[in-house]
């Protein structure tokens, strides 16, 4: 039994003495020691929904352009959309890869409440549905040029 526990001592006194070993021999090379290196920490990625964007609505009646401005913290966000019935403030949120936003416009005493619901597209666009509780249209956006 004293056998083992002897053995057992040594096994940890060679793993100890590994690195410290390597060390040593560094340094009589003229090398500093090595050291863990840190992980690099991922870099905050920016949203690919944020910035302005050139906003195309088709409708039966023909298409509808608007500039949207777009905020992204987190999972908020928060910007402006501007067309030819004037300026507004959205709101909204990124959940699962699908970017919501809405806003509420009064229209004849009614308020209405629009929501855009849309994606993140290969060529960098945007697409989805608009919703205004009388059915939905098609909407896209392409990145404004600054």
């Amino acid at each position: 039994m004293k056998t083992r526990h002897l053995a057992a001592m040594a096994a940890v006194m060679f793993a100890v003495a590994i690195p410290n070993a390597e060390a040593r021999q560094a340094q009589a090379q003229g090398q500093p020691p090595s050291q863990a290196k840190p992980e690099p920490k991922p870099e905050a990625t920016a949203s690919p929904f944020a910035g302005k964007w050139n906003v195309n609505v088709q409708n039966p009646n023909g298409a509808v352009e608007s500039t949207l401005d777009l905020k992204v913290d987190g999972k908020k966000v928060a910007g402006t959309l501007q067309s030819q019935m004037g300026n507004t403030t959205v709101e909204g949120e990124i959940a699962d890869g699908k970017l919501t936003f809405w806003f509420s416009m009064d229209t004849n005493g009614q308020t209405l409440n629009i929501t855009f619901v849309g994606t993140s597209q290969k060529d960098g666009s945007l697409a989805g549905t608009l919703s205004f509780g009388q059915g939905d249209l098609n909407w896209t956006a392409t990145k404004a040029k600054n």
